[in-house]
């Protein structure tokens, strides 16, 4: 029998027998390596304690200047145009009681002398009449004949003593040619238009030497220093506004602020901007302000009582708001009495809870959190040089084994 391939084996198995060996027995001489644990990531949130109050909100809103007054330059004769004490140009200031423009009035102020002129022989006519028929009104028909001019007003006609007497005068036509009269007066007076108030002349249709007829537009004039601010609101906010509330506007083109006041809601929505418009009376004590200009005003809204404003965006699911409770977080619902752009006015917690003052990303009830000013006082019993410091000597002694 060949024993050789027996031997083989055996010699085969005492090797790989022994190397194993040697592995195991070298294996027990290294020591096993150092698990880090993995630091605990704590998560930190910022709060605020609540706490309710009074809260005057206001109503932001932005509109263009407007003159409260303004007004179209009309002619109410006809005849030919010319300018008066200013000149017709746009932008050009002028004080109340200045000439504007003037109608040429020469024809109107003739046919008011011959009018004029007939009156005084009608009267003429009748002081016999009166003398001899009613000697009592005589003298007082025979003075105010002696004070008429041809270039003044006529005065006012004397009384009358008698029915007897107020008959005469009536069919001799004295009352229908005195109240003739005083209508050219009154007319002549439309050839001259003088300025109701101080302003400026903001739009000019035409110029002087023109031919005008009645009811022709000659230009537009704006009072000064006598604005308002036409605001857009929307509907929501309409219940919170009040009629008069003082109310404080600022551009930030030219860094002005002034005052004003609400001087009238609209009570319809305005199709163009789908809001309604609010008007404030702007004190023109604040400064030089421009007809068109872009201004914000802040409007004082209604007091809310025993409420708190938080910023929008720590409200979740439209009413829920997150609360530090024990180091978790707790999702509890709250009232809304007033939503703004970028704030809200609510109430429903009880003051004194830890009310998370942060947008959350993440994160679900009973969530374990911290508040930020513990988190300063982890960093002061372990500060980031002192951990890496400990890093550093852990790795330098396991190189060293």
């Amino acid at each position: 029998m060949n024993k050789k391939p027996l031997i083989i084996s055996g010699l085969v198995v005492i090797i790989l027998g022994g190397a194993v060996a040697l592995m195991a027995f070298l294996s027990s001489l290294k020591e096993p390596p150092k698990i880090r644990k993995v630091p605990e990531v704590k998560k930190y949130v910022r709060t605020e304690e609540v706490k309710y109050e009074d809260i005057l909100t206001h109503v932001i809103a932005y509109g263009r200047v407007e003159t409260a007054q303004s007004l179209d330059l009309l002619s109410e004769v006809s005849g030919r145009m010319y300018e008066g004490k200013v000149r017709l140009k746009e932008g050009q200031n002028f004080r109340r009681g200045d000439l504007l423009f003037q109608i040429d009035a020469t024809e109107a102020s003739l046919t008011l002398k011959s009018q004029k002129s007939n009156f005084l022989r009608d009267l003429a006519a009748i002081l016999p009449d009166l003398k001899i028929d009613y000697p009592e009104s005589f003298e007082v028909w025979q003075g105010y004949f002696s004070k008429l001019e041809i270039e003044k007003d006529l005065p006012p006609l004397p009384e009358f003593q008698s029915e007897k007497e107020k008959t005469f005068l009536a069919t001799k036509g004295i009352y229908s040619t005195f109240y003739t009269i005083k209508s050219a007066e009154e007319r002549l007076r439309k050839h001259w238009y003088y300025a109701p108030f101080d302003g400026s002349i903001s739009e000019i249709v035409l110029e002087t030497g023109a031919f005008v007829n009645s009811g022709t537009k000659i230009g537009k004039i704006m009072r000064k220093g006598y604005h308002e601010l036409k605001v857009a609101v929307e509907t929501k906010d309409i219940p919170w506004i009040q009629l008069g509330a003082e109310t404080s506007i600022y551009s930030n083109e030219t860094q002005q602020s002034w005052r004003g006041s609400v001087a009238r809601i609209s009570d319809y929505i305005n199709q163009n901007t789908q809001s309604i418009d609010v008007y404030i009376s702007i004190d023109p004590s604040g400064g030089k302000i421009y007809d068109g200009q872009f201004i914000e005003a802040a409007i004082p809204a209604r007091i809310i009582k025993d409420g708190m404003e938080i910023p929008r965006n720590i409200i979740y699911n439209g009413n829920e708001v997150f609360v530090l409770e024990d180091s978790l977080l707790k999702v509890k619902p709250i009232t809304i009495h007033r939503l703004m752009d970028e704030t809200a006015v609510f109430s429903g917690l009880i003051e004194g809870e830890d009310l998370v003052a942060e947008p959350l990303i993440n994160a679900h009830n009973n969530m374990k959190a911290y508040k930020l000013s513990e988190r300063e006082i982890d960093l002061e019993r372990k500060s980031p040089m002192d951990s890496k410091l400990t890093e550093r000597q852990s790795d330098s002694q396991q190189n060293k084994r």
